[in-house]
């Protein structure tokens, strides 16, 4: 019993896979034919469909052109030709169109009830026509007279019966391609239903082999995300050491350029006053015995004005007195007024001038900001017109800046070799201020600057 039993155990897993392969083959040409069937029964409904909806549209276009010229014919205006003569090419488009679906379809009855609505059309149309040319020889009245005795009426309700029996042909075409896809449909269910359970299986291989691969996955992403966490601090303990470090060389750079500031107006001036009064001296004493020596030493005097001026001009270039003495608005003005005298601007200012002095950090900040952007207007705006408006409140400064230059291109802001608005926003980052730009090509630039001010 045992020796008969063990050879029947491969064979009753054998036969059930052999059988479960020829029935999956046969399933399977079963639903390619179905699906043949199914798509020629599909391409008929939609022939059909695309039928009514080209019978329908024919007729409006025939009503279309039959009322521009009952219109024209009525009131003699031209531009009620114009929905007729635009409907004459659109009619020969779909009556080509329904001819080729009747042809598509290919029911005798159809392709019949096609060209004798062909033929009604035409004959309409040439009714129209001939209307018009009436109208042309002979007058409106002949041709109203020829409109009213009821042709084109007939005609048309010959046109409507055609189209409503053409609609009914096609409805009828449309249902037995309905019913005969809704019995192949059925016939297909049942197979699929039978190929139901050997699919659930194999999803559930499936299932479990795609559960595993997500876990794997998913303890992949969450050791990515620690490790971008990890970079991601990284990166913000660097950028914040680069940030310390740009507003420590801002304020080492303001401290040497007020440190060169003073040896110039301390040391270099005294030299220049001095050497003045020794000029100024000489001529006196050689006025009337060395006309000549006199006029040059005339022109060193001059000279030695010009180089104290110079000297003066770098000294507030690199740290304005005004600043420090009368606060960021004189500083402001000095610099906005003579800056664009020099550069033939037209300056307008609104600086909130109150008692109470800027911060020093804030004012040189402002200061710097206005003459970097002052410096870009004359080199690259091409401006008539330069604003400044400083406004003071209790919670801080603001600051605005525009020109009526060429704006900025659209790769200005983002391009990291454009060392002066990088600078500006450092300066404003640096103060825990808000810092924004805003240029549009041919329009000028808008400049705004918003910085804290701690409470007093």
């Amino acid at each position: 019993m045992a020796d008969n039993a063990s050879p029947r155990a491969p064979r009753l897993i054998v036969v059930p896979l052999v059988l479960g392969i020829i029935g999956a083959i046969a399933l399977l040409i079963f639903a390619e034919l179905g699906y043949q069937r199914l798509e020629s029964a599909a391409q008929r409904v939609a022939a059909a469909l695309e039928l009514q909806s080209s019978l329908y549209e024919t007729q409006s276009l025939v009503v279309d052109a039959e009322t521009g010229q009952r219109g024209f014919l009525l009131t003699g205006r031209e531009e009620y030709l114009v929905p007729y003569r635009d409907a004459l090419p659109k009619i020969e488009q779909t009556e080509r169109r329904l001819r080729e679906l009747a042809r598509t379809i290919g029911t005798p009855e159809l392709q019949d009830s096609a060209t004798r609505l062909d033929v009604m059309i035409g004959k309409r149309l040439a009714e129209m026509e001939a209307t018009l040319a009436l109208y042309e020889r002979s007058g409106r009245d002949v041709a109203l007279e020829l409109m009213n005795t009821g042709i084109g009426r007939r005609t048309m309700d010959e046109i409507r019966a055609q189209v409503a029996l053409m609609v009914k042909q096609q409805h009828t075409l449309w249902s037995e391609g309905a019913s005969r896809w809704s019995r192949d449909l059925s016939v297909i269910r049942i197979g699929l239903q039978a190929m139901t359970a050997f699919t659930i299986l194999l999803l559930l291989a499936v299932w479990m082999l795609v559960r595993r691969e997500t876990l794997r996955r998913e303890a992949e992403r969450l050791r990515l995300a620690d490790e971008q966490a990890r970079l991601e601090g990284v990166v913000e303990d660097r950028t914040a050491e680069l940030s310390e470090l740009s507003n420590y060389l801002q304020t080492v750079r303001e401290e040497e350029k007020s440190r060169i500031a003073r040896d110039l107006h301390d040391e270099m001036g005294g030299i220049l006053v001095s050497a003045k009064m020794d000029v100024t001296s000489a001529a006196k004493k050689l006025a009337s015995t060395d006309p000549e020596t006199v006029t040059r030493l005339a022109r060193a005097s001059k000279s030695i004005d010009d180089g104290i001026a110079v000297a003066r001009r770098i000294t507030e270039d690199l740290r304005p007195t005004l600043l420090d003495n009368l606060g960021i608005a004189a500083a402001l003005e000095w610099l906005v007024r003579g800056t664009c005298e020099r550069a033939g601007l037209v300056s307008t200012l609104n600086l909130d001038e109150r008692a109470e002095p800027l911060p020093p950090d804030v004012s040189i900040a402002l200061f710097r900001i206005v003459q970097e952007a002052l410096t870009n207007v004359v080199k690259y705006a091409k401006a008539k017109n330069v604003a400044v408006d400083l406004v003071r409140s209790a919670g801080g400064v603001s600051l605005e800046f525009r020109d009526d230059g060429v704006g900025l291109p659209d790769t200005a802001l983002a391009n990291r070799l454009s060392h002066g608005i990088a600078g500006m926003r450092q300066r404003v980052r640096a103060l825990h201020g808000e810092f924004s730009i805003k240029g549009t090509p041919g329009k000028g630039t808008t400049i705004d600057v918003h910085l804290p001010l701690a409470e007093t």
